[in-house]
């Protein structure tokens, strides 16, 4: 097996497992070309909205999101929002995880974000306090569809 890279998505990665990687959460694989098209090509315009994928022997295996807000509080501080982590099943338990949410938690870093917050469910919440996340509040949810 071949050592993982972690960088930011291109185009090309869509068909090459990163949509099928995604299926891990939600279906994905099954959008629109066309429109996985505009969608990147909206995502990559935009330089707060990053993602990073994990690449393994030429194929996406897993990715992770960040969205950095721009705030009025804190003098104009920035806040990063780590959304989407995902692994390929037949991957997991390699520490891919691991490595795609540290290569952003720099980034936000790097970037200035006072804090990168995220929100996850009981089952997950030990991975990202392996990580140094804390708990600090609650979730609340309403679904406009």
């Amino acid at each position: 097996m071949s050592e993982v890279i972690i960088r930011e998505l291109k185009k090309e990665d869509l068909w090459n497992g990163f949509l099928t990687s995604l299926d891990s959460l939600k279906e994905a694989s099954g959008i629109d070309k066309e429109k996985a098209d505009t969608i990147f090509e909206k995502i990559n315009s935009n330089p707060d909205h990053i993602i990073a994928v994990a690449e393994m022997d030429g194929k996406i295996v897993g990715s992770t999101t960040l969205l950095i807000e721009s705030k009025f509080i804190h003098n104009g501080g920035l806040v990063g929002h780590i959304e989407d982590v995902v692994v390929n099943k037949e991957f997991q338990g390699q520490k891919i995880g691991e490595k795609i949410m540290n290569y952003l938690i720099e980034i936000a870093k790097k970037r200035g974000c006072y804090k990168t917050i995220l929100d996850c469910t009981d089952e997950i919440k030990p991975f990202y306090e392996k990580l140094g996340f804390k708990q600090v509040a609650n979730e609340l949810r309403l679904d406009n569809i």
